[in-house]
Parts: structure tokens; sequence; C-alpha cells
């Protein structure tokens, strides 16, 4: 018989978690039923990461059972963000339940400690707005925060990879915004096997959303969980496929191995290449490559990272970071006391800006 002070104890417990459907319910052919046939899928990659039966072929974005049955363990169905997404019972594991509640008053933000424009301090950074991701993930290698950080760098023509970094020069090579699709969650299990007790993790909401189910789900398995330490999310409007890359190189007539950065402002995506000339590419004439499953999203800021970056908001060369948990904030403030970053308080003009975009990408969001 369980006394009183036992079920108080286990009614704690339980609040840790989020109460998923329970496992060995839904399997690969629920996933398939419910999100790949339905055109829906982000390609984030955390059903790959978690479930050695399923893979994603790098010439196919597109996960695959590659056992003969399905076993329905149901860690893809459970993890996907696509299937559902218990929003506020997750952030009140993440960030308290008296937070939660205040975002659910309706900012379009989400929770968030501080905001700030940032740029780095390192001279040897040379990032996508400021360096700011690339320095604050220097600083938490440096300080053994993390001993790893899954990033996505790409090969010589701009076509996405996913790398674990575990030193400055390692992370480096992977600084700058790549705007083609790709499962960088499954950097997840590479890191894992490669040792990495307490990782760092930078990706689209998407891929933020699928690993918080990660952390905050009740299920039976040993996946490694608890080495997720730091997500850091990136502002994103939307994705595109890589069939956007052959549309740049033939109606540019540019070699893709001349390309410096790709960036989207206002209503461009502009291509710099390496003698400092801009191509502007208006983005309706580059609809068609949106990815199929960025239809459904309606985050556009990366609401459930420890800390999200992102352009929109902040002057040129600066990066606009919301610090959204108390692991999150720390990393800002301890980076800006070591000489790795600079910050300011964003103005209300910028935060404007970005809660205008944000409530623009929830409304779409919410009519599909």
């Amino acid at each position: 018989m369980i006394n009183e002070a036992d079920a108080d104890e286990l009614e704690v417990e339980e609040r840790r978690y989020v109460r998923l459907p329970s496992f060995l319910e839904q399997g690969f052919s629920a996933l398939r039923r419910d999100v790949l046939d339905k055109r829906i899928c982000s390609f984030c990659g955390t059903c790959a990461a978690f479930c050695d039966k399923i893979r994603i072929s790098e010439y196919e974005l597109k996960p695959e059972l590659v056992e003969g049955y399905d076993t329905i363990c149901g860690l893809c169905y459970a993890f996907c963000p696509r299937t559902f997404l218990p929003l506020s019972e997750i952030e009140s594991k993440i960030f308290g339940a008296e937070e939660a509640r205040k975002k659910a008053e309706g900012d379009v933000l989400g929770v968030y400690r501080g905001c700030y424009a940032v740029r780095s301090k390192r001279r040897d950074i040379k990032g996508q707005d400021g360096g700011a991701v690339t320095s604050l993930l220097a600083y938490a290698l440096h300080e053994g925060i993390i001993d790893g950080v899954v990033i996505t760098t790409s090969d010589n023509h701009w076509r996405p990879i996913t790398k674990v970094a575990k030193n400055y020069g390692e992370l480096k090579e992977g600084a700058g915004t790549k705007y083609t699709i790709y499962p960088s969650v499954v950097g997840i299990k590479e890191a894992i096997r490669a040792g990495c007790e307490s990782i760092g993790f930078v990706g689209l909401p998407c891929q933020i959303q699928g690993l918080r189910k990660v952390q905050t789900a009740e299920q039976p398995y040993e996946i490694g969980k608890e080495r997720i330490k730091l997500l850091i999310g990136l502002f994103c409007m939307e994705n595109f496929k890589e069939e956007l890359l052959d549309f740049v190189k033939e109606n540019l007539s540019l070699d893709l191995e001349g390309v410096k950065k790709f960036d989207i402002k206002g209503k461009e995506f502009l291509v710099y290449d390496e003698k400092g000339k801009v191509y502007a590419i208006p983005l309706d004439e580059i609809e068609e490559y949106i990815g199929e499953g960025c239809s459904v999203c309606a985050d556009y800021t990366a609401e459930l990272a420890d800390i999200s970056v992102g352009s929109v908001g902040s002057e040129d060369g600066w990066s606009t970071v919301f610090t959204r948990t108390e692991n999150g904030e720390v990393i800002v403030k301890d980076a800006m006391k070591e000489g790795y970053i600079e910050a300011k308080e964003l103005e209300e003009k910028g935060l404007g800006l970005i809660r205008r975009v944000g409530e623009s990408k929830r409304r779409r969001g919410s009519t599909k």
C-alpha cells in the first residue's frame, strides 16, 4: 500500500516528464500514415537519431524502415514533432509552470528571460550575423559545459553535412547558415557514438521540438537523452529543398564553390560570392523549393531552445539572441564576462519586427 508521502513523491516524479501515448502502440506504419503520407515531415532526423531501425538516405530525404517488419517500439511516433506537440506541457517541464502560464497569454516570442543584440569579440570568428552562435559554443566548449556540439556544415557545393565539433577549430569550420533541408538531429547519434557525455546542438525550430520531446517523454528505453545539455535554436521562416542549389547555379550562372554565403533579407534570397558581389533572388521565385513540412510549422523563433538566435531585429553585423532557460541565460552572460561576445539590450523596435514576422508564420501554420 502506498502511503501519502510516497504518493506525493510519485506525483513530483511524474511532473518531470511529458506523458505521451503509451509506447508499443504507434510504430513506423502510423508515422507513415500521419506524417509521411500527409507530406508534413520536416526531415528533422529525430526518428532516425533514436531508432536504429530507421534511416534517412542522403540521396532521398525520406525516413525508411530498414527492417522487414515494424516492431512498434514507439520511439519514432512519440518523438516526431509532427505527430503531436503538447507544447504547454513541454514548456512547463523546461521553463517551469509559472513561466509557461505567462506564455499562454499569447506572446508569439515564447518564454524568454532576456533579449539582446550580440556579436562576437573574437576576431577569427566569421559567422553569419556577428558570429554569435559560434562564439557562444566556443565558450561552452572551453568551459566544459559541453564536450561536443552537433553543427551543420556543408561541402564545397553547399550541400549540408552534420558534424560533431569537439574543439575550436572544428567549430569554426561550420560557421554560417545553411538554407537547405537536412536531418541534423541524426548528429546526436553520432555524438553519442563518439563518446560525448555533454552534447550541444544547433538547429531549426522543428529539430528543437523533436529533441525536447525526447528529453521530456516518459518512455522505457535507454537512449542517451541525459547527455543532451544545450540546445541553440535558429530563427526560421521556412527551409528549402536541395534543388534550390541547382536553381541558383543555373539561373545565376554561378559556380557554387565560389559562393561565400547565403542570406535572406526582407523579401530577397541573397547570394554572396568570394569577390564580394551580391546576387538577389526574389523569394517568390523560389517558393516551389520550400520544404512541404514547413507549411504546418508555427514556430519562428525556436521557442523551446535554451538560446534562440537570428538576424531579424538587430542591425547588420549583430545577431538577435533570446535567452530562454536559466542555463541559456548563464551561458550568454558568462560568455560576455569572459570576452567571447559583446551584447546590448535589443530595442523595442527590433522586438516589434520579430513579433510581426512570428505572427505571420503562426497564422500561416495554424491555417494548414
